[in-house]
């Protein structure tokens, strides 16, 4: 949506408590970085156990009921508000909650045995061949000083125009570990075939 409108943080702060009141208040929400407002009028009317909340925006009218009981009805009348400005209301209910679902993680291209080689060789320096199922391996050299904290890596896949990599880094080890890794990872990527990269 190229255009989200939101409510501004002066309606956001005075929302719970014009939900409490009867009357009728002027609110303007905004677009992405200000450019463009929408000024809407919000009347209320109180009940015994609930509030009647009319909205009114660009000749359209829009209705909800929000109970005194509800611990944070203003963040409701809030959605509500922005999902009117945003056109996402057709009726009088506010749009359910989004939830974006977590991609899995794809498979490590490194072993468990030679992940626990990449640890020892962050904890003590040295070289390692790493196989990732490519022609050439992955080539790793890793430079420990015992008098600061963290690692120099270099890292090489080929032979004729090889792909290289070289980074320092002053962190704890296990961080120092996970950059190796994720080093390691990425180089075997950008050496295998599209085909085989996309799939």
């Amino acid at each position: 949506m190229s255009n989200q409108f939101t409510l501004s943080d002066s309606s956001l702060r005075s929302l719970a408590a014009q939900l409490q009141l009867n009357g009728k208040f002027r609110h303007s929400c905004r677009s992405a970085y200000g450019r463009r407002f929408l000024d809407l009028t919000m009347q209320v009317e109180q009940a015994a156990s609930e509030a009647a909340v009319l909205i009114e925006a660009g000749g359209e009218r829009h209705r909800i009921t929000i109970s005194h009981r509800e611990p944070r009805g203003d963040i409701t009348l809030a959605d509500f508000i922005e999902a009117i400005a945003n056109g996402r209301i057709d009726s009088a209910e506010p749009a359910p909650a989004r939830t974006t679902p977590a991609l899995p993680q794809p498979d490590s291209l490194v072993d468990t045995a030679q992940q626990q080689a990449l640890r020892d060789l962050v904890r003590k320096g040295g070289f390692l061949d790493v196989h990732v199922g490519l022609e050439h391996p992955v080539k790793v050299a890793v430079h420990r000083t015992y008098n600061t904290q963290g690692i120099t890596a270099l890292l090489s896949l080929g032979e004729a125009q090889p792909r290289t990599s070289a980074w320092t880094l002053h962190q704890a080890p296990a961080k120092c570990f996970q950059a190796l890794l994720e080093s390691v990872e990425h180089l075997a990527a950008s050496g295998m075939p599209k085909a085989r990269r996309a799939a």
